[in-house]
């Protein structure tokens, strides 16, 4: 399976990270509303919200339901014409426990909360599994603001891919 890997962010900064088995965006564009919108209150605990996308090019386009994600018009996600919102799920986010994320593909998505610089901004970390066996790829850490976005993507589905939207909510 071949997997391509960057790094970009909403300042168009990109880094190449070769072998990682991961390939990232990160935006501070928000994908549509949920519960969770508006100012949060310092109280709440942090959360995952992830969009499970299948990418094709099967002509339909981009699914209304994943709401405006302007990063799946530029490369390398230009590169497929119709995005499919597959799942929607949120995870909690708590320091050194491990939230699990069955994907459609048989593998696994691990995400945790590693540390909490300040108020508003989180350090995660993201892998998924392989199927036959308990080791996990890379991790992939992420600092990220309440409400930014990122993407991880690359895994051969049906016919295309999965994107793995993630965004940090309260």
């Amino acid at each position: 399976m071949k997997w391509a890997g960057f790094v970009c962010c909403s300042l168009a900064l990109a880094l190449t990270l070769p072998g990682s088995g991961l390939a990232l965006a990160a935006s501070g564009a928000k994908t549509a509303p949920s519960a969770s919108a508006g100012k949060p209150a310092p109280d709440q605990p942090f959360a995952t919200e992830v969009l499970i996308l299948h990418a094709t090019n099967d002509k339909k386009g981009v699914d209304p339901r994943i709401g405006k994600l302007p990063e799946l018009g530029k490369a390398p996600f230009s590169n497929y014409d119709s995005y499919e919102l597959v799942d929607r799920t949120r995870l909690p986010l708590k320091k050194d426990e491990p939230q699990n994320l069955k994907l459609p593909n048989g593998r696994t998505l691990q995400t945790r909360l590693l540390d909490v610089p300040e108020r508003d901004h989180v350090r995660i970390s993201a892998s998924i599994n392989r199927p036959t066996g308990k080791d996990f790829l890379p991790l992939l850490e992420v600092s990220a603001k309440v409400g930014q976005a990122f993407i991880v993507a690359g895994q051969s589905y049906k016919k295309g891919i999965l994107v793995l939207v993630i965004r940090v909510v309260r």
